[in-house]
């Protein structure tokens, strides 16, 4: 057999996955107990993260795609895996209604003390409302979900049929769906991680939460690759494809810094009450050392690794890296989503580790399944050998 043919087995993972999970169900369970409101908190932090990382593996997809990029078709494979957990994380957004009333500040806004806030929050109500809310969210992930699936269809069905020439309506519909898929990020971080706060905006928001689902994503590309290269999955990869993804890890770190200081920036030269609050809220009590935690883990770190020419061509060491961009990808949107809380008690909870055990370990099981028993590179794809046999200097 072709060994670019072998099929993914995956039953250890999606057992490991489950039982992980299921650990982190019983640990959830029992902090509903303990403290509600750090459950859905907590719960929110885990599930926007795996699901921007989702999505930003889905752009990164589109425009690979879009671009008719070479490489990328080796590990094209990796992220229709990626997105696959999609359809498990629109069911996963339940208990995201069930806690509106605590996460979201506009559900009552007579609840404000501050006349001025709930005046805002009475304003925003034609847009903030749970029926407008659910409905907006139901279409960001119609749209997501059914992008995702045509694609790994039409590259499925290039694997059943070596002559089907799927590539062209591919790369079609990429095109077509990036900006799409765009304008549902934008409008999906402004409802779901903007709106936590009461009175304070951004317009530099939802491009900082975009730069990091990309370089999140792009990170775990990195450790699938290697795993499944040390796996016997993807032999073929070389140093190039390692020192492209490691290009794109500096670029994007580099990138999500830009969008941070410059959100910072201007909200520090305008010194509006309602837009510097979002700042205050994580520089006082338990959230500086995170604050610093975030620039450090996300931005000076990885720089400074990723700078090296050496590591981005050594596989092993830039997977570490990627993992740490990865990780660093949950401690960013925990840093978004839990500060909200207020400017008491400690920072992590051991709610945090549950409820990312929960969300992420039925995603990698449910991306596991979707791909067990296919093989992990489109073995039919014209541009196969071409990107196997990618070299860069």
């Amino acid at each position: 057999m072709n060994s670019d043919a072998i099929e993914y087995k995956g039953g250890a993972t999606i057992a490991a996955s489950l039982a992980i999970a299921a650990l982190g169900g019983v640990a959830a369970i029992l902090g509903g107990f303990v403290d509600l409101r750090r459950f859905f908190f907590s719960y929110l932090a885990a599930w926007s993260f795996a699901v921007f990382l989702s999505v930003g593996a889905l752009v990164t997809l589109l425009t690979c795609n879009a671009m008719r990029a070479g490489w990328p078709t080796a590990v094209r494979r990796l992220l229709e895996t990626m997105v696959a957990p999609l359809p498990l994380l629109a069911a996963l957004f339940v208990p995201i209604l069930v806690g509106l009333d605590t996460l979201y500040p506009w559900m009552h806004p007579e609840r404000i003390a501050d006349e001025h806030a709930r005046r805002i929050l009475e304003h925003r109500a034609p847009y903030f409302n749970p029926g407008f809310f659910v409905a907006r969210s139901v279409i960001y992930f119609a749209i997501w979900i059914a992008v995702a699936l045509v694609l790994r269809r039409r590259s499925f069905a290039q694997d059943r049929e070596p002559r089907a020439d799927v590539k062209d309506a591919m790369y079609g519909l990429s095109g077509a769906m990036l900006p799409v898929v765009a304008i549902t990020i934008v409008f999906s971080s402004f409802d779901w991680l903007m709106s936590l706060e009461v009175t304070w905006y951004s317009t530099m928001f939802p491009v900082y939460v975009f730069a990091s689902a990309f370089v999140t994503a792009v990170g775990a590309l990195t450790v699938l690759s290697y795993a499944a290269q040390t796996s016997g999955y993807l032999a073929r990869l070389n140093d190039s494809h390692y020192y492209a993804l490691g290009r794109l890890l500096l670029a994007f770190t580099i990138f999500w810094a830009y969008a941070a200081y410059f959100q910072f920036m201007l909200i520090w030269i305008a010194n509006k009450p309602d837009e510097v609050s979002f700042f205050l809220d994580r520089w006082e009590g338990p959230w500086r050392p995170t604050s610093v935690l975030v620039v450090l883990t996300r931005f000076v770190v990885p720089f400074l690794i990723l700078m090296s020419y050496a590591i981005k061509r050594r596989p092993r060491q830039l997977s570490w890296m990627a993992l740490w961009v990865v990780v660093s990808g949950y401690i960013d949107f925990h840093w978004l989503v839990v500060p909200a809380t207020g400017r008491h008690g400690f920072a992590y909870h051991w709610l945090d580790l549950a409820m990312l055990c929960v969300v992420g370990g039925l995603s990698i099981a449910f991306a596991a399944w979707r791909l067990r028993g296919r093989p992990v590179v489109p073995v039919h794809d014209p541009r196969l050998e071409e990107a196997f046999a990618y070299r860069s200097v």
